[in-house]
């Protein structure tokens, strides 16, 4: 987990300094400045990572470029992320947490950054995440935190 993190915080930081040091105007052009930097990406996670970063395109007297937006990057994050969850359930120990193949641990990433005052820890898979709360009381009450942490309707 700790490595793809580290390359996903790596390729967003690069495409953060690049959109703010110079005009990009379409993915291709981004791709090829990425590569230049030796990060070679598909369009696909080029497309999933300008959503993560909130990155919107901007009307300029040369065309559309991209730019970051300060105010929509935690709503684009919450609304890839909600995308990602398939179901929250519980018992009375614990709550899993499904999600698509392969998108756990970047789920459980962001459970995890938010710092719950209720929650111990996570431990994430491939497609399920186990959420530790600190008190088997409190499973109700993090299940409604998670489901609007992760943005799933209640």
């Amino acid at each position: 987990m700790g490595r793809k993190l580290e390359e996903i915080q790596k390729r967003h930081s690069l495409i953060k300094s690049i959109i703010t040091s110079q005009e990009v105007f379409n993915q291709t052009q981004l791709g090829k400045l990425l590569r230049s930097k030796g990060i070679r990406v598909t369009q696909a996670t080029l497309s999933r990572d300008l959503n993560e970063l909130g990155v919107v395109r901007v009307p300029t007297s040369k065309g559309l470029v991209y730019q970051i937006n300060h105010e929509g990057g935690e709503s684009a994050l919450k609304n890839y992320i909600s995308e990602e969850v398939l179901s929250i359930e519980s018992n009375e120990c614990m709550i899993l947490v499904k999600t698509f193949l392969g998108r756990a641990q970047g789920v459980a990433v962001q459970i995890d950054r938010e710092n719950l005052p209720d929650v111990l820890g996570t431990i994430a898979g491939d497609d399920t995440i186990i959420v530790v709360p600190k008190s088997t009381k409190n499973i109700k009450k993090v299940i409604e935190e998670l489901k609007t942490l992760l943005g799933i309707e209640k």
